[in-house]
């Protein structure tokens, strides 16, 4: 009853995986794996599996994982048909920021639930932030999504997301624009991979935020705004050089209507600095 879709590079993760979904999933399914050493981007991959699938319930899956319970299919299907439901996830996020972010915002907003492990398998630890069975969020980690067929259709991955960055984020945040996400509390995968906050993966979160905006909740965070756009500045400028222009283009994403008197100041002096220091942060950016 469900068909899951694995953009493959590792054959052992993937013969691992395919073993253990076998023995953890109990339900009917089908593994649609699509050999994918570079030659596409993940959400042409995953469009391209979605297509064969023969199923109702759809599920897209890294292969550097482990399911560590048994029956998880019988969940997500439950999952899955809860009126209203757009995505299932493990890991997501209940707040939208003005300023490019990925799903992880802060803790008051995370949702997860995953064993953590490293890719040398040496240690693991549970992340476990899920005070209820399905926590609404908006944005999910693409580590596990599950959708239904035919809610599938009407989004679709973003084929003009050519790499492996943003590729969740765009199709959650679009989903959750007419249907719920959620993260579960009972389905449970170990993850073998920390994830790589490269220049790619920066300029995906830029790209997805001015075209989707940041709309979504109806209360502001203050606080967390702040510290959003601080990171975002601090990141933006590792790949960067200070100019005018670049300058000019992180102000697209300055929440100016949510700052009050002491934030505004607190930016200024942070432009006021990068000016000043700006030959500086630039011989530093060319040496590395």
């Amino acid at each position: 009853m469900i068909s899951i879709i694995i953009s493959s590079y590792l054959p052992l993760y993937f013969s691992a995986l395919e073993r253990n979904i076998a023995d953890t999933i109990g339900v009917p399914y089908e593994i649609i794996k699509i050999d994918n050493p570079g030659i596409m981007g993940i959400c042409e991959a995953y469009n391209n599996g979605a297509e064969k699938a023969k199923y109702d319930y759809l599920l897209f899956i890294h292969e550097d994982i482990l399911f560590q319970i048994t029956e998880w299919g019988l969940k997500l299907i439950s999952h899955l048909n809860v009126s209203g439901t757009g995505v299932i996830g493990l890991a997501g996020s209940s707040y939208v920021p003005v300023a490019p972010s990925s799903w992880t915002v802060s803790e008051e907003y995370n949702f997860i639930n995953i064993l953590q492990g490293n890719k040398n398998n040496t240690e693991s630890f549970l992340i476990k932030r899920v005070p209820q069975d399905m926590n609404p969020v908006y944005a999910v980690d693409g580590v596990f999504l599950g959708i239904k067929k035919e809610n599938f259709i009407n989004y679709k991955f973003n084929s003009d997301i050519k790499g492996f960055h943003g590729y969740d984020l765009d199709f959650t945040l679009r989903v959750s624009k007419k249907l719920q996400n959620y993260v579960v509390d009972d389905i449970l995968v170990q993850h073998f991979s920390m994830g790589n906050l490269e220049k790619k993966w920066l300029d995906a979160n830029i790209r997805i935020r001015s075209q989707l905006g940041s709309d979504f909740q109806k209360r502001i965070d203050h606080k967390t705004e702040e510290k959003i756009f601080s990171g975002f500045l601090y990141k933006y400028f590792e790949y960067y050089p200070i100019t005018i222009k670049s300058l000019l283009f992180t102000l697209k994403f300055y929440p100016y209507k949510y700052f009050n008197y002491k934030q505004h100041c607190f930016f200024i002096k942070k432009y006021f600095n990068y000016i000043r220091y700006k030959s500086q942060i630039n011989k530093k950016l060319k040496t590395n």
